[in-house]
């Protein structure tokens, strides 16, 4: 009975390690949640959670290498731990090793087949890797299981843009807008794929909207595009 009561007590410790971690990540001290995540896992190396909040924080501080350590480290104690799966795609992803991003969005997905962000991330990977088809097939997934995803409709209609589905691609900016009226980024992208299409007014505007709605690197577009004042480009004979 004393030794149950002891493992209880180790038990409640850990967590109280936890709690602190989860405090001090909020407050941005990453170091101060590293150090009570250590605590966590010498009381109990079997903690997947710890591992993963751990590999949180080393992410936040720019310890990529060590982060990816922390989340294999909480796979190889649950399987089917499907958040450290895709924390650890996510961190891949952000490293530029997208095809191994791709393989744990993959068993993300096989853990939880309905995971709408999932769908949507393994898709941005897939672009990366040139594949369009997929990455489009996979944002449709994402819009299906969540159709108010609006994220998702804005990079299905990049991505549309890209393969030249110019129309396609303003339905799903359109579909972004209605979601979501004050969405500067669905804007930017409408008005330019508008421009590629030659609707150089239409595109303007909303370019314009974009800029009114915060999105900075609009004016570059604006001032190639839209502004009747700037100089013409010099031929080369």
């Amino acid at each position: 009975m004393l030794g149950s009561t002891s493992l209880f007590a180790q038990e409640q410790t850990s967590k109280d390690y936890l709690l602190r971690a989860n405090l001090k990540h909020e407050n941005k001290d990453f170091d101060g949640a590293i150090a009570e995540l250590n605590k966590a896992i010498e009381l109990n190396p079997q903690d997947k959670y710890a591992y993963v909040f751990r590999g949180d924080a080393r992410v936040e501080m720019g310890d990529f290498q060590t982060a990816l350590t922390d989340y294999t480290k909480a796979i190889e104690i649950d399987s089917r731990y499907a958040i450290a799966y895709y924390y650890r795609a996510n961190l891949r992803a952000k490293m530029q090793k997208h095809s191994d991003a791709e393989l744990d969005y993959n068993m993300v997905l096989k853990i939880v087949p309905l995971f709408s962000m999932a769908y949507n991330q393994r898709a941005k990977t897939r672009i990366k890797l040139d594949d369009y088809k997929g990455a489009i097939s996979d944002f449709t997934k994402a819009i299906e299981i969540d159709p108010k995803f609006v994220e998702a409709y804005v990079n299905r209609g990049e991505a549309r843009t890209d393969v030249h589905d110019f129309q396609g691609a303003i339905l799903d900016f359109n579909q972004a807008i209605i979601i979501d009226p004050d969405l500067a980024d669905a804007y930017y992208s409408r008005g330019y794929t508008k421009i590629l299409l030659g609707q150089k007014q239409s595109g303007c505007k909303d370019l314009e909207t974009a800029q009114e709605l915060g999105k900075v690197e609009t004016h570059f577009l604006i001032k190639e595009f839209c502004k009747e004042n700037a100089p013409p480009k010099k031929r080369r004979w």
